[in-house]
């Protein structure tokens, strides 16, 4: 039944059996003729109740009060169609839930519901997130994790609804988050802890489902680059113990990524306790079936190869462009090579889920995790080709033998193609990752994509929207799937926009 309008009037037990109240004082028939006490009514004067988001039907459309009237009948349209696919009907997971009171109580579950998968077999989280259930469990209301959780949850619920004047004040609960946090990684105790790491972690994921401060802005949040700067230095105070549980080197592949994004986004090598950090994982038993451990060393590595172009480009001279830029175009090939042997090492394309598949993609746990190590990686060599072309743009400005230039020109389009099939491979897997409505190969599979895949999207589809180097297409079909992810999934940060 699809709630919408006011919060309803009737009783507890009434609004649980979906029957209608008689609201009898001070109790109603119905709970008296089943034989027991009547629970009661809430309170509707409470502030909690200004805010119903139990559907996506119920969410509200926003209005943007200052935009122009004079806006095109096929833009309105295509704005209608994605709130379209912002307003499916979600299914009933395992992990769906029916806020009765209190919508703060519910704030964890949300958490872990977008990390969860359905099946044939019922709903079960993520394999690489199975930890998050039983943390988020031993939280109280007053830890640094559960305040996090509010704030996020409270940042989602926001972009659902679309309120203009209206809404959960997850900026204060931000706030409050932050300052608990700060006093946590002041206790020595605290600092090494799996739930203070999870806390910065989920923390990183609410500058994403915010924004940025501007609908043009390329930067990515303030917030997320300080949070991940101290992601770094909590993986170094946690030092090589937090590879001998399984637990830690699950935290470990949930944080590293924004590490090395941040990493290559700055133009700067990975930290320097990196090569320590992945050695450990490797001989780690803990993380043998972790398929995102050779993705690390590849980006690692492009890291460094972007971060020493950036650097000829910043301070070199065209000279010194010149006598390096073999080097550099050997240095890319080979890492294609690298990752190309890693990605063709996958598992096959499913017609059909089985039992333990998810409903929503129809693959395995295997394929996704591997489609996702493999779009990771070329997004990396996707950045590292673009500095390669830049610095071959720099380097035509040398002067040099024509045999010379002719080299340079022909590196110069090879790297181009080279991004252009990279952008291809990306943007080939986005509808088997997150399906259309229509699509879904199981009508039983969720209609909304979760954060799970749609975080792993991010990153790379906004590389093919703000390149320069990509055709048309592609950036059009980059934007698309940044739009579905602002759109349906709620992270803002794909659309750079507040909400």
């Amino acid at each position: 039944m699809v709630n919408t309008g006011l919060p309803s009037k009737d009783c507890y037990t009434c609004r649980r059996r979906r029957v209608k109240c008689d609201l009898g004082r001070p109790g109603c028939l119905r709970c008296k003729k089943l034989g027991h006490d009547c629970p009661g009514y809430r309170d509707l004067n409470r502030l909690s109740f200004n805010f119903r988001v139990l559907t996506p039907e119920s969410y509200r459309r926003h209005k943007n009060q200052n935009s122009d009237p004079q806006v095109t009948k096929d833009t309105e349209q295509e704005q209608d169609r994605h709130f379209r696919f912002a307003g499916a009907r979600q299914p009933p997971l395992a992990l769906t839930y029916v806020p009765t009171e209190e919508w703060e109580a519910h704030a964890k579950p949300l958490v872990i519901s977008q990390f969860t998968i359905l099946t044939m077999q019922g709903a079960r989280v993520y394999g690489s997130f199975d930890f998050l259930p039983q943390l988020l469990e031993h939280t109280d209301s007053t830890s640094t994790l559960h305040k996090v959780c509010n704030a996020v949850a409270s940042a989602s619920f926001t972009n659902r609804s679309r309120p203009d004047s209206t809404g959960f004040g997850h900026r204060k609960l931000y706030a409050k988050a932050l300052q608990s946090l700060s006093n946590d990684v002041s206790h020595v105790e605290k600092q090494k802890q799996d739930q203070t790491l999870v806390a910065v972690w989920l923390l990183c994921l609410y500058e994403l489902l915010v924004g940025a401060p501007s609908q043009k802005s390329q930067q990515e949040p303030r917030g997320w680059n300080a949070h991940g700067e101290a992601m770094i230095g909590l993986l170094r105070l946690r030092g090589q113990n937090q590879f001998l549980t399984k637990t830690g080197c699950q935290l470990f592949q949930i944080a590293y990524p924004i590490i090395q994004i941040q990493a290559i986004q700055a133009g700067q090598p990975p930290p320097p306790e990196a090569v320590a950090w992945l050695h450990s994982m490797q001989t780690s038993p803990m993380a043998k079936e972790m398929l995102f451990l050779p993705a690390f060393l590849y980006s690692d590595l492009a890291c460094r190869i972007y971060s020493t172009i950036r650097d000829l480009i910043e301070q070199g001279t065209h000279e010194k462009m010149l006598l390096s830029i073999d080097d550099i175009v050997v240095a890319c090939k080979n890492l294609e090579s690298s990752i190309d042997a890693v990605i063709t090492q996958g598992p096959a394309l499913q017609s059909q889920p089985g039992p333990s598949d998810d409903l929503a993609t129809g693959q395995t746990d295997k394929w996704l995790m591997n489609q996702h190590a493999a779009n990771y990686l070329d997004a990396f060599l996707f950045q590292v080709y673009q500095g390669c072309i830049d610095l071959l743009s720099q380097t035509l400005k040398a002067t040099a033998p024509p045999k010379k230039r002719a080299e340079l020109l022909c590196y110069h389009e090879s790297s181009t193609k080279r991004l252009m099939h990279l952008a291809d491979r990306i943007i080939v897997s986005l509808p088997l990752l997150m399906p259309a409505t229509g699509a879904r190969v199981n009508q039983q599979g969720p209609s909304i994509p979760t954060w799970g895949h749609a975080l792993k999207l991010l990153w790379p589809l906004g590389l093919i929207s703000s390149s320069a180097n990509v055709i048309d297409r592609q950036r059009a079909a980059a934007n698309l799937g940044l739009l579905r992810i602002g759109y349906e999934v709620g992270i803002m940060r794909a659309v750079r926009t507040y909400s």
